[in-house]
């Protein structure tokens, strides 16, 4: 499974909003609900996840889309 799938169904597992299409350009606020405890909640499980030393809190701080996510993991990895 490719980086940015697996991106995805870690967002879609976690995202306050269930059962919305999620695309690259989701806004992870707007579109799928994240707050700020939820995205560092999200960034610790991606952590985990992909095996990833922890991300810089000012780098996470520039993630807006799914699209963002997948490119800071791919950064991390």
């Amino acid at each position: 499974m490719s980086a940015q799938a697996e991106v995805a169904k870690v967002v879609a597992a976690m995202a306050p909003n269930q059962g919305v299409a999620i695309t690259a350009d989701s806004s992870l606020t707007a579109d799928l609900g994240y707050d700020s405890l939820r995205l560092m909640e999200l960034t610790m499980a991606l952590e985990k996840h992909f095996e990833l030393q922890p991300v810089d809190f000012e780098r996470a701080a520039t993630v807006t889309t799914v699209a963002d996510v997948t490119r800071l993991v791919e950064e991390a990895a």
